[in-house]
């Protein structure tokens, strides 16, 4: 799980797409907390370079977050074989939510497509080859016996059946 997580080439599963917007949320939470923090507690020292560099430092986890969270996306996407670009309805309001909904949701495409292998290593289910069915037409004239089948003789009684009578 996780495995190049910047990268936009791949596919990933449901829970990961799900445990990589919990991780996205905080670090970006983490990086508007650390920004805020830095410039209030900067400027209330009287420091204006503490406060610029807690600003970068915000500014650079905000970052890292935003791409990492369109990587998983269009990762996400390209399970559902999709393309990436799609993503891009994410910036459209109240399409979102709904988009992001589906994102979630959605069953993957089963087995190998386009953009990678299934992460989940399931198989298309592929039909069976039918059995052949072969039929021979044989005539009694072209059948020849050397010696006919005899009745079989009826089965000789047992002394114990004799002696019962």
């Amino acid at each position: 799980m996780f495995k190049a997580p910047f990268s936009f080439d791949g596919r990933i599963r449901r829970i990961e797409y799900f445990l990589s917007g919990i991780v996205g949320g905080i670090v970006t939470w983490l990086a508007m907390l650390l920004g805020v923090g830095t410039f209030i507690f900067g400027a209330s020292s009287g420091s204006a370079g503490g406060s610029v560099f807690g600003l970068l430092i915000g500014l650079a986890a905000l970052v890292a977050s935003v791409w990492f969270s369109l990587a998983q996306g269009v990762k996400r996407l390209h399970d559902l074989n999709k393309s990436g670009w799609l993503i891009l309805l994410m910036f459209i309001p109240i399409v979102n939510a709904i988009f992001g909904l589906y994102m979630l949701f959605a069953d993957g495409t089963v087995g190998p497509n386009q953009y990678g292998a299934d992460p989940k290593n399931r198989m298309p289910y592929q039909g069976q080859p039918s059995a052949v069915n072969v039929t021979v037409n044989v005539s009694r004239e072209d059948v020849k016996v050397e010696k006919p089948v005899e009745a079989a003789p009826a089965p000789a009684e047992t002394p114990a059946e004799e002696k019962a009578e």
